[in-house]
């Protein structure tokens, strides 16, 4: 096996025991505008650069699309605040990263699944597909097919949520996709809930311990999160 072979299998049991045991499908709808939703594309890796909120819950959908979600490592914050229990309130940590492996369409609606995988895991799924992959994408166009005749859920609706959630992943504020070769700082505020999803998750290892270099600066959407 040649050097470069080695290294890129180096830690590949690792990165699939991080992205595949356990992974949980979380929904997510927004409205996208068409030039918007047309910068994603199957293969595509992102960066997700601030703290996600997604359901566990799942039917029927009003928005144009909908991001469905395998992870492994979403926080289930509607466990242990009863005041986010009604949406099933979960959350993927900051700068989190994600390959798009399927975008479906029907009807008038889109659905975008993502597969949540570790930071020092992007070269290994730019390169790499799993017979996981194609089971889960199976799952999540039955999903699609299964939901879309749902009424939706009223409390997904609401006011508060959709503020939390109408947005693309993986963009910033202006809908440019957070770049790759950079990750975004954690704002002071937003500590806490970073070392507490980690934790929550048993998120401890190297494997998504990034080691690229963070931006000088928090980017779009911490400032609405956070502020100033």
């Amino acid at each position: 096996m040649i050097e470069n072979d080695k290294k890129f299998l180096e830690n590949s049991e690792e990165i699939f025991n991080w992205t595949y045991p356990g992974a949980t499908l979380y929904y997510k709808d927004c409205d996208l505008k068409s030039n918007v939703l047309n910068q994603f594309k199957e293969g595509q890796i992102l960066r997700n650069g601030y703290f996600l909120d997604v359901s566990w819950k799942g039917a029927g959908i009003v928005k144009n699309t909908r991001f469905i979600i395998a992870s492994s490592k979403a926080a289930k914050l509607h466990e242990i605040n009863p005041d986010v229990e009604k949406y099933g309130h979960c959350c993927i940590n900051a700068n989190s990263y994600f390959k798009v492996l399927n975008i479906y369409q029907l009807k008038d609606k889109t659905q975008i699944f993502l597969l949540h995988i570790p930071a020092n895991g992007l070269d290994y799924f730019s390169k790499v597909s799993s017979n996981f992959d194609q089971q889960f994408i199976d799952k999540a166009k039955k999903s699609f097919d299964d939901k879309i005749e749902m009424n939706p859920i009223p409390e997904l609706l609401e006011k508060r949520w959709t503020e939390r959630t109408d947005f693309p992943v993986g963009m910033d504020g202006y809908n440019n996709f957070y770049p790759l070769e950079t990750i975004t700082p954690i704002p002071k505020q937003g500590e806490p809930l970073y070392s507490g999803i980690r934790n929550l998750t048993n998120d401890n290892s190297e494997i998504n311990n990034s080691k690229i270099k963070i931006e000088d600066k928090p980017r779009g959407l911490w400032n609405s999160l956070f502020g100033k």
